[in-house]
């Protein structure tokens, strides 16, 4: 059982530095997946930020045709990330009171966003998951948006999350649910400035001032702070684990905590700052980390 896994897509960007937008990437990245027994989409497959949803989901449908093609007959699992949570948002509130575990399935319904992708992947079947999926019985994947809530580097995202906290006078984490109370009202704000041009135009503009003032950190120098937030967010949530795979940082690399879990980040595929890289996990052995456009 091969399983591979790829985060941080960012599919639709306003700005075109969607790597898989180019159709030759993407092409060659399929052909890769296509020797996988399952794919696994680790959150921020589809930039829901930047666009109203029907153009990001058409400009994300060329991507899902190919590898419900190359994928036929398996599956495919997507894990909802910070930038389209919206995917699994209808889903979410189905559950009602029923309190979040950390891996919890289900089949898109008629409506959802991702309903429509998954009518164009064949007999492929594509599944949501979240907040995270269990790979191998000592292996978890997560898209690692939680670990905001343990960072203080002044990045928007950490930044906007403080404000929500406040806010919702909320900060005491033990559980997904506590997450996602502070998260979600973060996202669905967020998501719902991109369906209209004038507020996304004043969104884009305050995120544009707040960078001005972010710590001058290099991507290198938030990378074991971004890994140690991640592993609060294990402990918290007393995940046992020996290896844990995520995404967000945009940062591909691995990582051992003092408890001797070993953290794997998948990188990204946005051109702007990308080190294009997916995880493979094996019934038997350690998550490997690949570059598929290294050769």
């Amino acid at each position: 059982m091969l399983t591979a896994v790829i985060s941080d897509l960012h599919l639709g960007t306003r700005t075109e530095t969607d790597l898989l937008g180019r159709p030759e990437v993407r092409s060659r990245l399929v052909d890769r997946l296509g020797a996988a027994d399952e794919v696994v989409l680790l959150g921020d497959s589809i930039e829901l930020r930047d666009r109203p949803l029907a153009d990001a989901l058409a400009v994300a449908t060329p991507f899902f045709e190919e590898l419900g093609e190359a994928m036929s007959g398996r599956r495919v699992t997507l894990v909802p990330g910070n930038h389209d949570h919206h995917l699994g948002s209808e889903w979410l509130l189905r559950r009602g009171e029923q309190p979040l575990r950390l891996e919890q399935r289900a089949l898109p319904a008629p409506g959802d966003p991702l309903a429509r992708l998954a009518r164009r992947m064949g007999d492929t079947r594509l599944e949501l998951a979240y907040p995270g999926v269990w790979l191998a019985p000592d292996v978890y994947a997560t898209h690692g948006h939680f670990l905001d809530c343990h960072r203080d580097v002044r990045t928007f995202e950490c930044l906007a999350r403080a404000v929500s906290e406040r806010i919702l006078r909320r900060g005491g984490y033990a559980t997904p649910d506590d997450y996602e109370a502070v998260l979600a009202p973060l996202y669905r704000l967020l998501y719902r400035t991109a369906q209209w041009s004038w507020a996304w135009q004043a969104v884009r503009l305050g995120k544009a001032v707040l960078r001005r003032v972010e710590r001058a950190d290099a991507r290198e120098s938030r990378f074991l702070p971004g890994m140690r937030a991640m592993a609060r967010v294990v402990k918290t949530l007393g995940i046992e684990a020996d290896h844990v795979v995520f995404g967000h940082l945009h940062h591909p690399g691995e990582w051992t905590s003092d408890g001797g879990t070993r953290f794997i980040n998948t990188g990204t595929w946005r051109a702007s700052d990308a080190v294009a890289a997916c995880a493979l996990v094996r019934g038997v052995g350690p998550p490997e980390l690949s570059f598929p456009l290294l050769g």
